[in-house]
């Protein structure tokens, strides 16, 4: 097969590729294009450490992507970091690819390489523990100490239940094709090339060895050849790549060389694989160990290096035909050790200095830099420079932060992002550039491939232009997806318990209440134009967007006059019970119902009345359904901890829904109701469901009682700013607190809703955000204003009101304090 065409296989939307070597040329234009089209969008590439450091000298060229569509980790080995497995994980099942592939160039598309496939699905079988092997395996290298991997790990398990509950094996088992099979790594009490040896129990006839690299002496061969006293040793040579040692093949009596003879002419041989023929089957041993003690080691020996192997037993003769090589190892072809020139070695990489040279990782949430300095590094003696993408120097500033662990640093005074980062020594030498991972562009481009019924939802969701109860299914759906059908699994922000094993590590970010969220957080800065978003990488970021979007806030608002919105919003809720343009007759004067009717027409005339108050009613209804159920919900959240920024989500589309469908107060009418659309069902006084009721008992559900919810809300500690899209929803709070307690009403209405809700607005806005320079600040004033655009003339309210009783009700919250804290009376 060709192995890059499997990188465009569906139904995956995890993948974890290692590779000694790395040419971002050839992954971000051979291997990623086919992953993101395939819907495969969280990926991880594990290069050995020392040569990531040295593609990032110059080896290759810089990458374009790394660290914003993917992540890029290095790891180290006692010798080196040497396997070439392909992990991919999805919602009903995985695959593993073990071969012998580098990803360069000619590793993908030019060497002759080869490799092994394993498949399984959601349920337990052989397949699926070897796949679960491999991912126990990758563990020990996606280290849980970078923010972004941490995240990558979180999103791959929340959607891959089955593997959470899966059991990794490597002993030797039973494959659905009748065949056998086992997933061996270095890592162990014992090498591969023992545990390979271990699982012949019969008379091996012929060992057939394929390998482009040696030991000197042929060490591992050797023992290869005393462990399985096979009748002959069969090995494939390429006289014009001298690698092979001659001098030492006669220590191996029963050896024979074979020439290429032609066999895929013009290709390296990289491939790896030792074949021990036996009279009933042929067991194989394939990856990315060449024949040498430090990848196979011995007895007594497991080998220094990191290998990735895979056994199969297989009928006899299968892989000699599978991979053309019956007419190779002919008795014609063979070739005597005196014949082949003196072998001839490459220059040695070198190794250690790359690894000196390497300084560290640094990853970017928005606006704060982290850096964990390399173990010879110290950070004391050296600057930090950004690069951009062309690896040019950011002009930008670099403040530290306190931090307990790695050095924190927050980026001002640029609007570019870093894809690198070097450091400046004192001497005035500079460090070989690391990448940059911008956790918060990463989180954003990593998204499973959508259901056409999420499809269909989300294509709904573009064509609305107002929040309608529609809104609340898209929440519902896009929720299934990103939490999991697993209803024992734990939403994304409150805390986890692992994976499920006692072996592995516990929660990955610490997770606060809110209280202690906002107590530890760093002040939002006015000058600041990065955002903080929690839902990133969640499909519900999407309602964010459209919830902004009405709101005038995405650069592109549409100016919609009143008749054109009316209709847009019928649209939204669908209900079909007014003239094609009534609110404009009225204005222009007609008078309806004068005309002579006829018993049949009045007959349907009223039919029509009856009908549109029947879809009023039940609108009505739908809408207090909607608030009593999402009151439940928190209720039930609350009390089993599980309060997470979806449900604030929920709160904000909530209310502005309500607000769409809220009607104007007839106090200034003197008692007469003002006209109004058939969308607006909810009336401002003179019913137990008028709208400041509604809004107000979903206010109450977050921040009234003895025991407010919002004390449940559970945030992780990632972010250390509070997130752009939950001050969204306390503006939203604050704009709906002051237009119910400033409705067109009664003053006996009044008075009972200020008495009911003033209280809590004191709490809600003291507890959300808890300084007066952020309650009155840009990002609090722009939602107000977007509210009031929108709704304020349709409530009869006026936006001056609403934006100054705002100001006002946060300076007498701080009037006895003049630091900046609110008043211990107003809480």
């Amino acid at each position: 097969m060709k192995l890059y065409e499997r990188f465009a296989d569906k139904g995956y939307h995890t993948s974890i590729l290692t590779t000694f070597g790395i040419d971002f040329d050839a992954y971000e234009n051979i291997v990623l294009p086919r992953l993101r089209g395939a819907g495969c969008r969280n990926n991880i590439v594990v290069p050995d450490a020392r040569m990531l450091t040295h593609a990032l000298t110059g080896a290759s060229t810089l990458p374009d992507h790394a660290g914003k569509l993917y992540t890029v980790t290095g790891a180290t080995a006692r010798q080196v970091f040497h396997p070439k497995l392909f992990l991919q994980i999805g919602r009903k099942g995985g695959r593993i690819i073990v071969g012998s592939a580098n990803i360069t160039s000619s590793g993908l598309a030019g060497n002759l390489e080869l490799v092994g496939t394993i498949s399984c699905g959601e349920e337990d079988s052989a397949e699926q523990r070897m796949v679960a092997a491999a991912w126990q395996y990758l563990t020990r290298f996606v280290g849980l100490d970078q923010e972004a991997l941490r995240g990558q790990q979180d999103w791959m398990l929340a959607r891959a239940p089955w593997l959470r509950l899966a059991v990794a094996s490597t002993e030797k088992m039973g494959l659905a094709d009748q065949t056998e099979a086992a997933f061996l790594t270095t890592g162990t009490e014992t090498g591969i090339g023992q545990r390979f040896a271990d699982m012949i129990d019969e008379p091996v006839i012929r060992l057939i060895v394929v390998s482009p690299y040696w030991d000197m002496g042929l060490a591992a061969l050797s023992y290869l050849n005393e462990r399985l006293s096979p009748e002959e040793v069969s090995v494939v040579i390429d006289p014009a790549v001298v690698q092979f040692p001659k001098d030492a093949a006669s220590a191996l009596p029963n050896l024979k060389l074979y020439r290429r003879n032609g066999f895929q002419e013009g290709r390296f041989i990289h491939a790896k694989t030792i074949i021990a023929q036996t009279q009933s089957a042929d067991h194989v041993l394939l990856g990315s160990a060449n024949c040498t003690l430090a990848a196979l080691g011995r007895e007594d020996y497991v080998g220094e290096n990191e290998e990735v192997c895979l056994y199969r037993r297989l009928p006899p003769d299968t892989i000699i035909h599978a991979l053309d090589l019956a007419g190779v190892l002919d008795e014609e072809h063979t070739i005597e050790p005196a014949e082949i020139d003196e072998p001839e070695f490459d220059d040695d990489l070198p190794l250690e200095e790359l690894a000196e040279q390497a300084p560290g990782e640094f990853e970017v949430r928005v606006d704060v830099l982290v850096w964990r300095p390399a173990s010879s590094i110290d950070p004391a003696g050296c600057t930090i420079e950004l690069l951009d993408q062309n690896g040019s120097v950011i002009p930008c500033t670099l403040s530290p932060l306190h931090s307990e662990r790695s050095p924190r640093f927050q980026i001002s005074e640029t609007d570019v992002r870093p894809s690198f980062a070097r450091l400046v020594f004192s001497d005035g030498r500079h460090s070989v550039p690391a990448i940059v991972t911008l956790i918060d562009r990463l989180s954003s481009a990593i998204r499973e491939t959508r259901s056409r019924k999420t499809e269909n939802v989300l294509r709904g969701l573009d064509e609305e232009t107002e929040a309608g109860l529609m809104l609340m299914e898209v929440l519902d759906v896009l929720e299934r997806l990103d939490l999991d059908a697993d209803k024992d699994q734990a939403p994304i922000s409150i805390p986890k318990a692992g994976h499920g094993k006692d072996d592995e590590p516990a929660a990955h970010y610490e997770v606060l209440s809110y209280e202690q969220f906002i107590a530890g957080r760093r002040p939002r800065t006015a000058e600041a134009s990065l955002t903080h978003n929690s839902l990133a990488g969640s499909e519900a970021t999407l309602v964010r967007g459209f919830l902004n979007r009405i709101l005038g806030m995405d650069g592109q608002r549409d100016e919609i006059d009143d008749a054109d919105d009316d209709d847009l919003m019928r649209d939204a809720f669908n209900l079909g019970d007014e003239t094609d343009n009534a609110e404009a007759a009225i204005a222009a004067g007609a008078d309806f119902g004068k005309e002579e009717k006829t018993p049949e027409e009045e007959k349907r005339d009223e039919a029509v009345r009856k009908r549109k108050a029947a879809q009023r009613k039940a609108t009505k209804d739908q809408l207090v359904s909607a608030a009593l159920k999402f009151g439940q919900r928190i209720k039930d959240r609350q009390e089993s901890g599980q309060l997470d920024n979806h449900d604030i989500l929920r709160l904000r589309a909530l209310l502005m829904i309500i607000a769409a469908a809220s009607g104007k107060g007839s106090e200034a009418k003197k008692g007469k109701q003002p006209p109004r659309s058939s969308f607006q069902v909810l009336s401002a006084e003179g019913d137990k469901n008028s709208w400041p009721f509604v809004m107000g008992r979903l206010l109450f559900t977050v921040f009234g009682g003895n025991d407010p919810a919002i004390r449940q809300l559970y945030l992780s500690n990632e972010h250390d700013q509070i997130p752009d899209d939950l001050v969204e929803c306390w503006a939203t709070c604050y704009w709906c607190f002051q237009v119910c307690m400033q409705a067109s009403i009664s003053e006996i209405e009044k008075t009972r809703i200020t008495k009911y809700l003033g209280p809590i607005a004191s709490y809600a806005y003291t507890m959300t955000l808890p300084t007066k320079a952020e309650l009155l600040g840009d990002d609090i004033m722009t939602i107000i204003g977007g509210m009031n655009s929108r709704y304020a003339d349709k409530l009869g309210i006026e936006p001056a009101a609403i934006g100054n009783g705002h100001r006002s009700f946060v300076e007498n919250l701080f009037t006895l304090n003049k630091a900046g804290s609110p008043s211990k009376s107003c809480i």
